[in-house]
């Protein structure tokens, strides 16, 4: 009886358990196909799910601050692993009393594993205590102790808690009716209650030695039942909890992308309306919809993320709750209107008038949803995104954040034509002047006056085609790093040409802030120019521009070596075609870019020329490299007023100055003007200089009248 009412209780869970799953994979497949790989190039994604899931890298490592470094959540992971295993041979034996673990893997084998089981049980239960002190205590930022940590929490130290206890009580019983059949038989009794291969259950079981043998199996029974009920609790809250994570991070993290286009966005085919953008759930590939039952609500993508350190309504970890939360709701209601019309269909006569009643019913709860975006996920929260990407790198499982942004600014401006009006007159500027400023195209090459800069009329096959970009040429404050830069290629001899009036605005800010349609004008147009001139080898000084002539153009037929300016440098300086000489500046701070580090991986080759100046003293704010703080220009926003909380780049300037460095080096015009601006706001402009490493390193080389390189 005892066998077939634990049989029919795990039967019920797993039942229930499986009926929700169904749905829920249900719900995500509605989502559309991803056009990226996802199953390709196996060996790796198996040595993505050893490093990721089970070595828990990106949970381990390094963060800034050091208060959200997660090493406890490695122990109790590995700990909930393992007391796992050990549970499912409990239920097997609830089940089937004669099975035993050690039958299947052998007795030395088990014994390690109890050992191993036992010790990380406690460790597990003092990292549930540490964890319940961090969230109360320490309070890392946006990691609160709600009701639902409380409870998981709760649940897997009552898991290690009941394993402890139903361990020990039946160690004490099985010793007890040990003594009293040895006391018949007259041989010895054994001399104290164990637990084979579990040195802390037996230390446990000794002090409770006292007990009697029938309170002893009554105890260890309790404890037994209580462990399973809840597993089973545990198993069927998982999927309405925090802890969801623990079904979605696996597939998420097996299916990451590979590629090295980390902001990968797929080009829409505009003809279809259907793909203007994401508007609803299922628009969302299902890569994409994955993604939000990998969530481990750890975080650290809000707390990396500069709007959110502003004060801006945007939470990386949020937005990807209300995309699940949306899906649950409308893909839930989906799936019922669905069943509800097949049984309207096949009922009889008398049956059909009451499923039809329901199916107006569904379709009248569907129509009264508010809309995913602008309902649920208000405007302001998506206009707030400046792609810098750092909720994805922080990301312990993949999470592709900024893609799911930048699709649902696509719904906006394309099919809801919602722009926010400073990105309008971008928007404009570039269809009428082929720049976001709006100023004539007749003047992208005044900023040459007075240099010797060969167009690719003048020098039709280049080694290198140098990409000002509209920075470059438009603003007063960046024509000084594009003559710099000019300066060192000719001194280096380096062979280039630069496009001159040809060059038109490479549409990064029109793809990233949702006008697709506008980039997809402005890809074509250049990809036709610069395969006319045969362009093989790209140098450009804008990350942006970097990004998008490197991973968007490709889609367009546009294949290029695309490098950025430092990258070259460094190789100049490295090899010795410039020889800085002079004094480079002494205490610098860098920048990093969160275009060139992040989404495009370059971080040395900006120190590495900055090391390699006389006299420069490197330092390096807190946040830096895959950790770093934007400046708070990209994904359009270099074209926005911050109308809402602080200012990104007042807070990132706040942060360099505070290095004590004299200058700032940057290696993008963006980052060049918002620092600028920020420290003008600080009233720090005569102190603290901001220079592009072109421009510091111009002033460590020596030129002759001509441009060649002296001494």
């Amino acid at each position: 009886m005892k066998q077939l009412i634990f049989a029919a209780i795990v039967a019920l869970a797993f039942g229930a358990f499986g009926w929700t799953m169904v749905r829920y994979i249900r719900v995500m497949l509605r989502g559309g196909p991803d056009p990226r790989p996802r199953f390709d190039q196996i060996p790796r994604r198996l040595g993505a799910f050893v490093v990721y899931f089970l070595g828990q890298k990106k949970v381990v490592e390094g963060q800034i601050p050091p208060a959200m470094k997660s090493w406890h959540h490695f122990i109790i992971f590995w700990g909930f692993l393992v007391i796992t295993i050990g549970t499912i041979e409990l239920i097997i034996r609830g089940v089937f009393p004669a099975f035993h673990l050690s039958l299947v893997i052998g007795d030395t084998l088990y014994a390690g594993f109890k050992t191993v089981a036992d010790v990380l049980d406690l460790l597990v239960l003092a990292m549930v205590l540490y964890a319940y002190f961090r969230r109360i205590v320490i309070r890392p930022r946006l990691i609160p102790i709600n009701l639902d940590a409380a409870l998981i929490l709760g649940l897997i130290g009552g898991l290690m808690i009941t394993y402890f206890g139903s361990e020990s009580f039946h160690a004490v019983a099985d010793w007890r009716e040990a003594i009293a059949y040895a006391a018949q038989a007259g041989t010895a009794p054994p001399p104290a209650p164990a637990v084979a291969g579990a040195p802390l259950s037996t230390l446990l079981a000794g002090w409770l030695s006292g007990t009697d043998a029938a309170t002893a199996h009554a105890a260890g029974e309790a404890f037994y039942w209580c462990h399973v009920a809840i597993l089973l609790f545990f198993l069927n809250y998982i999927p309405y909890s925090k802890h969801i994570h623990l079904l979605g991070a696996l597939p998420n993290i097996v299916t990451m992308n590979l590629s090295e286009r980390k902001l990968d966005l797929p080009k829409l085919n505009l003809e279809d309306e259907n793909q203007w953008g994401v508007g609803k759930y299922e628009q969302f590939s299902w890569k994409s919809l994955l993604d939000t039952y990998a969530c481990t609500e750890c975080a650290r993508c809000s707390n990396y993320c500069p709007a959110n350190a502003t004060d801006k309504p945007l939470s990386p970890m949020q937005l990807i709750h209300d995309i699940r939360y949306e899906m649950l709701e409308a893909g839930t209601l989906a799936l019922q209107l669905a069943h509800a019309q097949d049984l309207a269909a096949t009922a009889d006569a008398f049956e059909r008038p009451r499923h039809v009643v329901h199916v107006e019913q569904l379709k009248r709860k569907i129509a009264a949803l508010p809309p995913m975006v602008g309902g649920r996920i208000k405007e302001e929260t998506l206009w707030a995104c400046t792609t810098c990407g750092a909720c994805q790198e922080a990301c312990p499982v993949f999470i592709e954040h900024p893609l799911k942004i930048i699709q649902m600014r696509q719904n906006l401006v394309l099919a809801q034509e919602k722009t926010p009006t400073d990105l309008a007159r971008a928007f404009r500027n570039i269809e009428r002047a082929q720049n976001p400023w709006g100023i004539g195209a007749d003047q992208r090459m005044d900023w040459a006056e007075g240099l010797d800069v060969p167009t690719i009329e003048d020098k039709p096959h280049p080694e290198y085609l140098f990409w000002v970009g509209c920075a470059g040429a438009f603003d007063q404050r960046i024509r000084k790093q594009t003559q710099a830069m000019v300066k060192l290629l000719t001194a280096a001899g380096v062979d280039y040409a630069v496009l001159g009036h040809q060059e038109s605005c490479t549409g990064d800010p029109a793809r990233r802030g949702g006008n697709e349609m506008l980039f997809q004008m402005q890809a074509e147009m250049n990809v036709e120019t610069l395969n006319g001139a045969g362009v093989k080898k790209v140098i450009t000084s804008c990350p942006h521009c970097l990004h998008t002539l490197k991973h968007d153009y490709p889609q367009f037929g546009g294949n290029y070596e695309v490098i950025h300016h430092t990258q070259l440098l460094e190789h100049l300086v490295s090899t010795g075609r410039l020889k800085p000489a002079a004094d480079g500046g002494g205490k610098v701070a860098y920048h990093d870019s969160c275009y060139l580090g992040r989404w495009n991986g370059e971080y040395e080759a900006p120190r590495q020329v900055l090391r390699r100046l006389p006299l420069v003293d490197l330092v390096e704010p807190e946040r830096r490299r895959n950790r770093g703080f934007c400046c708070g220009a990209g994904g359009g926003r270099m074209f926005m007023e911050e109308k809402i909380g602080s200012r990104v780049n007042v807070n990132r300037a706040e942060e360099l100055v505070a290095t004590g460095a004299k200058t700032v080096a940057v290696a993008c015009p963006f980052c060049n003007v918002m620092m600028t601006d920020g420290m003008k706001h600080l009233n720090k402009e005569e102190e603290v200089r901001v220079m592009d490493i072109a421009e510091l390193l111009s002033e460590s080389i020596k030129t002759a009248p001509g441009g060649s390189q002296t001494g």
